[in-house]
C-alpha cells in the first residue's frame, strides 16, 4: 500500500470520542465516590474497635497470666482530668482496692510498675475515632473495664450491672460497640 493510498484520519480517536469517554468516566466516579468513601469511613471505625476489643482482651490476658488486677483505663473517664477521650492506657493494681490504681500522671517514666502502657490516643492511629463511653447495663459511666486473675470482669471502684460496654465512635456519629459479660467474655457485633 503505497503512503499516498492511506485514508487520513482513520487511527486514534475524535475529539468527541475522547470528550465522551471523559464525561463518563467523570459520571462513574461521580456515582461511585461516595460509596468508596463511606467504605473507608466504615474499615476505619471498624479497625478502631477491633484495636480497643484487642486491648481489652490483652488486659484480660495480663489480669490471668500475671494473676493480679489489671484495668483498660478511658481517657474520658469523669472521675479523671487530662487524658483526652481518645485515649486509653493499660493499669496494674496490685491490691484490688480502687484508690490504688495509678493516678493519671502517672507514666511508664515515672517509674510506675502499675502503669502497663502509657497513654495511646486512638484518633492518632485513625483520625476521628474515640472511646465515647464506657457504661454498665443501666447506664452507669465507668472509667474503664477491669478483670481479675480468673479472668472475670471485675469493678473495684464501684457497683456495675453488666454487661458493661464500651463504645467507640467516629466524628460524623457512627458507633460500634464492645460487650464485656462477667465472665470475662468480650465481644463485638
Amino acid at each position: 500500500m503505497k503512503a499516498w493510498n492511506r485514508q487520513i484520519g482513520t487511527k486514534g480517536f475524535s475529539l468527541i470520542e475522547l470528550l465522551m469517554a471523559i464525561a463518563i468516566a467523570g459520571i462513574l466516579i461521580g456515582v461511585g465516590l461516595p460509596s468508596f468513601l463511606g467504605l473507608i469511613q466504615r474499615s476505619s471505625i471498624n479497625a478502631g474497635t477491633r484495636q480497643v476489643l484487642y486491648e481489652i482482651r490483652a488486659v484480660q490476658n495480663l489480669a490471668v497470666t500475671r494473676g493480679s488486677t489489671f484495668g483498660f483505663h478511658w481517657g474520658g473517664d469523669p472521675a479523671i482530668v487530662g487524658p483526652q477521650p481518645s485515649q486509653y492506657r493499660i493499669e496494674r493494681n496490685l491490691t484490688g482496692n480502687c484508690v490504688d490504681w495509678p493516678l493519671p500522671g502517672d507514666s511508664k517514666a515515672t517509674p510506675n510498675p502499675d502503669v502497663i502502657t502509657d497513654w495511646f490516643d486512638l484518633a492518632g492511629e485513625y483520625p476521628g475515632i474515640v472511646v465515647q463511653s464506657v457504661r454498665d447495663n443501666v447506664g452507669t459511666d465507668l472509667g474503664g473495664v477491669m478483670f481479675n486473675s480468673r479472668g472475670a470482669s471485675v469493678n473495684t471502684c464501684a457497683v456495675v450491672t453488666f454487661p458493661v460496654t464500651v463504645t467507640v465512635a467516629d466524628n460524623s456519629g457512627v458507633t460500634r460497640t464492645i460487650t464485656i459479660q462477667r465472665a470475662g467474655r468480650a465481644t463485638s457485633p
